[in-house]
């Protein structure tokens, strides 16, 4: 430690001179009514009265300083599990993520079928939007380690914890790294475990949703012991969810739709763009992930379709249905339509893609022991430790993707093979779509005018005119584009998560010398292990291709002398897999292979063993440095040990990414430690006074030596003054840093191939058909995109492939990363009217702002090579992470996309959050009825990114107002009891939200009449039709949950209704937001429609 942070220290020690000369103590607590959020200077007045019956020290979120009343100057909200589980909320990452202190998009089970940084099946929380890795855990006030499965899991799993055993929920919102050490930047959420029982008690419930899946029971049982020196307790908690389909809800039940609005206000979703342009039929469904063709590389026609019994072409089965010259529709067959359509052939809509899960079949069950004793003596040492053990065993299943393998030239069964059986000879073939009578007509017609001009009559205006047959070929390699039931898209995995906490605290009576009194200590070590599995299904990449015969000088199946290492399970068991047989071709799309043979050979499982360890060790003093006629001057000292370990093996399949088209993941390995120093104090400095009934200070302070970035210092100011007894403002400052994670340093190389849009490869329209010339005139692209191309190495004009592909990406930790900074304050009052008696009302509000510096970024793929050819300057930093292949200047691919971590700028949060209670007697028929109603809302103002490029030019995006950030939301509960009955209505309001105002598309029409550069999908334009344009947009949404409760002196009962109104969540666009078949996913909309449920309790 140096000298300099040491003298800081000593500084932060000395501020609180000023107060021995000052008066009064300062006290926060407030009595206020239960509810299911209050603010951090209200608490339930049974624990205010047990408090000071017992005068018990307690520490609460926010501090580590021993007090005897439930008290916070620091942004506090409390969540009493009790009333969230009466409004049909069990699971703690429900609870949390649908907090109005959460923001952004919240991973929850809805996500369980994606590659997540946390691993499947992972619910990690984020506050304020600001991410999970800027989020603290707490488990009764100590940390909740990483717990996830695959890659580099970085945060705490809430969905794990035992909802059936939480007594509260208690989440602080402004930066405490002073307090707690590294990831408390956005803020901290401290889930406090049950420990006050005395005997048995069992809960349990169960819920019901109006559509099938999706069910849940949960059940705990717990029971505890206390005598006068100690206690001991544990309890038990299961809980089960069973899987809803996409199918299974009415807004998700038919497939991912053009969700369009015209400029009349009229919501469309019919795709007319291929009707018009193509003479298809048409869909409600986008067409996505076609299958059932076959593309034939370096031929006019691309793809041909699959049509059992006939083909407009020399193909047998297959027919092309879009004319490569000129675009229009091929109806060789007179009936109307195209040949083919493309709704015929796309995955999105199927009936795999329906059955696919919404929601997981997930369960876990949890132990929990824990106990202290206090030994004789004057110094009253108290042993105690604490253990939870939780399981978690999770089943996904999702849509088959496309298979798309290389099938070489001679392949016995290729389709362009003349010599195999059933082969064609694809030059002829597609020479006898051109020479088809039908198509001749077609291409006359639609080059008429250019023929004329050639002097060419309109029956010699034909491909073989212009020279466009091919004339035999011979032997060339295909590309079948299917898919197979069952591949990558079935998943399951589990993990276990042990945490033991052991540790002595007592009383120092040496101590108690002058001016020290009431000092303790304590002193505790923490392990935790989280042992995750994830198990993929999926067709072996290498497998199918020694099967097709890609590794062998004469295209044979199953031999290898191509001089290519395979792996050692690849060759045994081989057969030669037929891509062509009709069952890779159903009416349902989604195939399978012709024989068991190939299916038991190809298909594999992808397996991952994920290990994360963390020990604490933490020892600290606490006590009164001064007593003052204000009270005394509270303060407290200590240190932290921190070791983070992370031991994540793929096996050979996940490591080398031998799924076919599925990334690879060479897991993790590493391990760090922190040694920190902290200190707290508190004083009162002003009492009773005019305008000053109360005024206290709070100064903290953290020195953190991290293993590889070396020590930081971090620093908070709280100040809390109560003009009069009924008002306090309060305001604090703190500066708090995050040190990369484990993921961010040691997470090893992960690629895989995603597609990018190329915007040096020029577009289509921009090249002349015949001529084959470039045209700047009908280039749409920005001049700066085409200066940038030309500054890195592209000529714009010539590099002619295709706009869009698929590029391999690499991403990995670091060891060169900078921590993360950052300032954070907040200011707010808190009144409680004290002018009657007969009611209590009061009301609370707090602006708070984060703005965090030097913030790590995984930037994606699309965004590296936008950022880089649509620099205003030039000059991105971005471009050296482009790798091209120029061996082919007409054609210079992007080859590799780095996509690791970096620093990058600024990020910040701005907004205010708005607390209101009511409690007051209601008298009805002579009966009282006690009447309470809650208000939780939140107002974002600010959640931005600055970027600003090596030339200091910035560019600056702010997402207030936009999805996950909307302007306005809140939780609402309304309680009226009496007697023994209690009634809750529940309500959840988010506000409208809209795209960034720079992605919202102009209206326009199928063809882009209009020259927007961008084309609608569901309006024909004029003059007998309107624009339209995507959907991203939502408006305001409100949910209700109701419930009715019945309490005995040792059991009760609750049923209730959640989302009662049976609302659906708003449709989007899914090109514009994250969404899954139209339903904007992971925003706190309700997915799983209305519930019914029951919860019981009972004490033995």
């Amino acid at each position: 430690m140096s000298s300099k942070n040491i003298g800081l220290l000593r500084r932060l020690a000395l501020l609180a001179s000023p107060a021995l000369l000052l008066t009064a103590s300062a006290v926060y607590a407030q009595d206020v009514i239960e509810s299911e959020s209050i603010t951090s200077d209200a608490v339930e007045s049974s624990q205010e009265s047990e408090a000071e019956d017992s005068v018990e020290e307690i520490v609460v979120t926010g501090s580590r300083l021993k007090r005897t009343t439930f008290s916070s100057i620091a942004p506090l909200q409390i969540i009493n599990a009790g009333i969230s589980r009466e409004a049909g909320l069990v699971n703690a990452a429900d609870i949390l993520q649908s907090s109005t202190s959460a923001g952004g998009q919240q991973v929850d089970l809805t996500f369980s079928g994606f590659v997540l940084d946390n691993g499947p099946g992972s619910r990690p929380l984020s506050l304020r939007g600001l991410g999970a890795s800027r989020t603290l855990v707490l488990i009764n006030g100590r940390r909740m380690a990483p717990g996830g499965a695959e890659g580099a899991p970085y945060a705490p799993d809430v969905g794990s914890v035992p909802a059936g055993l939480v007594q509260r929920y208690e989440t602080l919102t402004d930066g405490a790294s002073s307090v707690y050490g590294s990831d408390a930047i956005g803020g901290v959420a401290n889930i406090i475990l049950k420990k006050d029982f005395d005997g048995f008690t069992v809960e349990g419930g169960a819920t019901s949703p109006k559509y099938d899946g999706g069910d849940n029971i949960n059940l705990n049982v717990t029971w505890g012991k206390n005598w006068d020196r100690g206690l001991i307790g544990a309890g038990l908690d299961y809980n089960k969810d069973s899987h809803a389909t996409y199918g299974s809800r009415p807004w998700m039940s038919e497939c991912s739709k053009n969700y369009e609005i015209d400029t009349d206000g009229n919501y469309r979703s019919t795709d007319l763009y291929y009707a018009a342009t193509y003479g298809m039929k048409p869909s409600d469904c986008v067409a996505s992930g076609l299958a059932r063709r076959v593309f034939v590389p370096g031929m006019a026609t691309g793809s041909i379709y699959y049509t059992p019994g006939q083909s407009n072409g020399g193909w047998g089965n297959f027919s092309e249905p879009v004319s490569p010259y000129g675009g229009f529709g091929i109806d060789s067959d007179g009936d109307g339509l195209a040949d083919a359509s493309y709704a015929d052939y796309s995955l999105n809509g199927t009936d795999y893609a329906q059955s696919g899960y919404l929601y997981p079949d997930y369960q876990s069950a949890t132990g929990m022991v824990f106990g202290e004793y206090t030994f004789e003596g004057d110094a009253n040492i108290t042993a105690y430790f604490e253990t939870l053990y939780t399981e978690v065993e999770f089943e996904t299943l999702g849509s088959p993707p496309q298979l798309f393998p290389d099938v070489p030239a001679n392949n016995p069964y290729n389709l362009c093979n003349p010599n195999a059986e059933n082969g064609v000879d694809c030059g002829l073939a597609e020479d006898a779509l051109f020479t088809n009578p039908a198509y001749t007509a077609s291409f006359g017609a639609y080059y008429e005018g250019l023929c004329a001009s050639y002097g060419i009559p309109l029956a010699g205006c034909t491909p073989a005119t212009f020279g466009l047959l091919n004339g035999p070929i011979g032997a060339v390699g295909t590309l079948p584009i299917v898919s197979v039931k069952n591949d990558r898209s079935a998943g399951e995995g589990d993990r276990q998560q042990l945490r033991f906490v052991a540790g002595l605290t007592g009383d120092l009576p040496f101590l108690e010398m002058g001016s020290l009194t009431n000092w303790s200590f304590d002193t505790y070590l923490s392990y935790s292990k989280s042992s995750g599995a994830s198990h993929r299904f999926g067709i072996r990449g290498d497998r199918l291709d020694l099967a097709l015969g890609n590794y062998s000088s004469t295209d044979t199946p199953c031999e290898n002398d191509s001089g290519v290492v395979l792996a050692d399970d690849a060759a045994p068991g081989c057969v030669a897999v037929n891509m062509f047989a009709p069952s890779l071709y159903p009416d349902d799309i989604v195939g399978e292979f012709a024989t068991a043979a190939e299916t038991n050979y190809l298909f594999d499982s992808r397996d991952f063993d994920t290990d994360y360890e963390q020990t604490i060790f933490s020892a600290s003093m606490a006590g009164d440095l001064y007593e003052m006629a204000n009270g005394p001057i509270l303060g407290t000292v200590g240190v932290e040990y921190r070791k983070d370990e992370i031991n994540s093996m793929p096996d050979a399949v996940a490591r080398d990414g031998l799924f076919f088209g599925y990334f690879s993941d060479g897991g993790a390995v590493g391990a760090k430690d922190m040694k920190e120093v902290f200190v707290e104090i508190e004083a009162p400095l002003l009492a009773n006074m005019p305008m000053a009934k109360e005024l206290t200070v709070n100064l903290s302070a953290r020195i953190t030596d991290d293993e590889i970035y070396g020590s930081n210092t971090t620093e908070s100011f709280k100040m809390g003054w109560r003009p009069v007894n009924s008002l306090l403002i309060r305001g604090t400052y703190g500066t708090a840093f995050r040190a990369p994670n484990l993921r961010e340093l040691f997470l090893a190389n992960q690629t895989g191939f995603n597609t990018i849009g190329d915007p040096c490869m020029a577009p289509e329209e921009a090249i002349d058909l015949f001529t084959g010339e470039y045209n700047g005139a009908n280039d749409p692209r920005d001049s700066q995109i085409l200066a940038n191309c030309a500054a890195n190495g592209v000529d714009p004009t010539v590099a002619r492939g295709f706009g869009a592909y698929s590029v391999e990406q690499s991403t990995g930790g670091s060891l060169t990363l900078d921590p993360e900074t950052s300032e954070s304050w907040t200011a707010g009052f808190s009144w409680e009217q004290e002018f009657s008696n007969d009611f209590d009302f009061g009301i609370s509000s707090t602006y708070y702002e984060v703005d965090i510096t030097d913030t790590i970024i995984e930037p994606n793929g699309q965004y590296i090579v936008n950022d880089c050819y649509g620099s205003r300057t030039g000059t991105s930093a971005f471009c050296s992470r482009i790798t091209r292949d120029f061996s082919d200047p007409t054609d210079p691919q992007i080859v590799l996309l780095d996509n690791g971590f970096l620093n990058r700028d600024n990020e910040k949060a701005r907004g205010v959050d708005v607390n209101v209670t009511f409690a007051d007697t209601w008298t009805f028929f002579e009966r009282p009825y006690e009447v309470s109603f809650d208000i939780d809302a939140n107002r974002s103002i600010e959640r931005s990114f600055l970027f600003v490029d090596d030339n200091g030019v910035e560019d600056y995006d702010d997402l207030a107002g936009e999805w996950g950030f909307p302007s306005w939301k809140g939780n609402s509960t309304l309680r009226v009891e009496y007697d023994k009955w209690r009634l809750q209505l529940r309500s959840n309001y988010i506000g409208s939200v809209d795209q960034d105002s720079r992605d919202i598309d102009p209206f326009s029409d199928i063809n882009d009449s209009n020259g927007t550069g961008t084309f609608s999908d569901t309006c024909l334009g004029g003059p007998d039709d309107l624009l339209c344009r995507d959907v991203g947009f939502a408006k305001s949404y409100l949910i209700h949950s109701l419930s009715l409760s019945f309490v005995e002196d040792n059991w009760g009962v609750t049923v209730g209704a959640s989302n009662i109104l049976d609302k659906a969540p708003p449709k989007v666009d899914g090109s514009e937001v994250s969404a899954k078949n139209n339903a904007a996913i992971g925003y706190g909309y309700n997915m799983i429609g209305r519930t019914v449920y029951m919860n019981f309790a009972y004490e033995f």
